[in-house]
């Protein structure tokens, strides 16, 4: 947790992003106003827009030194001679500011797409909300705007920190708890409303070392399996669930085995909404041997995977949201929306 003296410079901060027009950077729309409010935002925008690093002075002619002081004593700057840069990420999300860490095979939590999407099914979330696989707490913290009680679990310490920055930052650090631990284990014997869980999930060679963010196995399914199976504990009877997953599958849609199993052993119904569907080759083929840690090169990186996926028959990979809830009868079926049509597959049970 931070002092109260941390989170009153955090809030201050956000509003200061905000009278610069930070959030309008992604659109490339500098706001209007006085000067000062525009070399606000060139500064700012430089500087965590860009990514690079500008100068103290200059940065100091819009951020008060005692604020600054605190941004780098809790290391979200860094301070290089007389320049500062940004140590993580800042980003725009849902109207919620969030740092994160930049993606690359050292990242130990993640944001992505997947993120953005996932967090659209908790806008508006009420009752009591279990955010797994939390990271920064980007799930947690959309939740809590609206939630009675949010619990926040993450198994990576160093998450902590960011968490409760950004949890501060939106005013929301009252509104949520984070327990550092492994899954379901630190909440066990409790119920929720609403789960949320953005896991591993890139399906990986068993001979390739990933990153703990990425790794979900080798089906991708690792997690969303021990998800599915603690969800008759951990959901309230009308409860539901909310998840991202890479589902792996061909041309004609995505294997469904494995979901079939998870839906009858835990009595459960589960819709899984393709997002997208990509071939295992080109750019997304660059991406899975582009995230190895290091270990031999990357020709025999690419073959591991390419072998691994023959072997599981998989050419293409559905990124997708599963929604998942308790029902006596197990159900799952599939959609994918791309363009003008509409795919659709469903699991018979006998």
């Amino acid at each position: 947790m931070l002092t109260s003296e941390q989170q009153r410079a955090l809030v201050q901060w956000t509003n200061l992003l905000a009278e610069g027009g930070l959030d309008r950077v992604l659109i490339h729309n500098p706001p209007s106003g006085p000067p000062q409010v525009a070399e606000r935002f060139r500064v700012l925008a430089r500087l965590f827009g860009k990514g690079q690093a500008v100068e103290r002075h200059d940065l100091l002619a819009c951020v008060p030194e005692e604020l600054l002081s605190t941004l780098e004593a809790l290391g979200l700057l860094n301070g290089i001679g007389d320049r500062v840069a940004p140590a993580y990420r800042l980003l725009s999300h849902l109207g919620l500011w969030l740092f994160c860490e930049k993606t690359s095979p050292s990242t130990k939590f993640y944001y992505g797409n997947c993120s953005l999407e996932l967090s659209r099914m908790f806008d508006g979330a009420g009752g009591t909300v279990l955010d797994l696989c939390s990271g920064v707490g980007t799930q947690a913290l959309v939740s809590a705007r609206t939630a009675a009680r949010v619990t926040a679990v993450e198994i990576e310490p160093l998450a902590a920190k960011l968490f409760w920055v950004n949890a501060a930052m939106n005013g929301l650090a009252d509104k949520v708890e984070l327990v550092i631990g492994d899954f379901f284990e630190p909440v066990a014997g409790q119920r929720f409303d609403v789960i949320s869980c953005n896991p591993p999930w890139m399906p990986v060679a068993p001979e390739v070392r990933y990153p703990m963010y990425a790794d979900g196995g080798a089906d991708g399914l690792i997690f969303v399996r021990r998800l599915m199976a603690g969800l008759p504990e951990a959901l309230v009877p009308d409860g539901r669930c909310e998840a991202f997953a890479g589902v792996l599958g061909n041309r004609e849609g995505p294997n469904l085995a494995a979901f079939k199993t998870m839906a009858a052993d835990s009595s459960l119904a589960i819709v899984i909404d393709c997002l997208t569907c990509e071939e295992l080759e080109g750019k997304v083929m660059e991406q899975f041997v582009g995230l190895a840690l290091e270990d031999g090169g990357g020709e025999d990186v690419e073959q591991a995977f390419r072998r691994h996926f023959a072997s599981l028959g998989a050419t293409h990979i559905y990124c997708s949201l599963v929604h998942a809830m308790r029902q006596p009868s197990p159900m799952v079926c599939a959609s994918y929306r791309h363009g003008p049509n509409t795919a659709f597959w469903m699991v018979p049970f006998h």
